[in-house]
């Protein structure tokens, strides 16, 4: 289950018919990590695999430049010893 932060914006056609529904970045990520983790991948159709991957590489991206050195790490407490 995804809890929204932001309440969805509905758009509808002129007859009525709910055509469009439009998130936030932040939940519509949190909507892709529900699919991701409760979804069998193979249903999924090609499109939210798509979004999947590319939020899973943003994230690596992202953990990658928050990444520190060990060898950094170890020199540091070395210094400090």
């Amino acid at each position: 289950m995804v809890l929204m932060t932001n309440p969805p914006k509905m758009v509808y056609d002129d007859s009525g018919q709910l055509v469009e529904v439009i998130l936030s970045a932040e939940d519509y990520r949190a909507y892709l990590r529900a699919l991701a983790s409760e979804s069998d991948w193979e249903t999924l159709p090609e499109f939210l695999q798509d979004a999947i991957d590319r939020m899973l590489i943003d994230e690596v991206r992202h953990e990658k430049d928050m990444a520190v050195d060990l060898e950094d790490v170890l020199a540091d407490e070395l210094l400090a010893a």
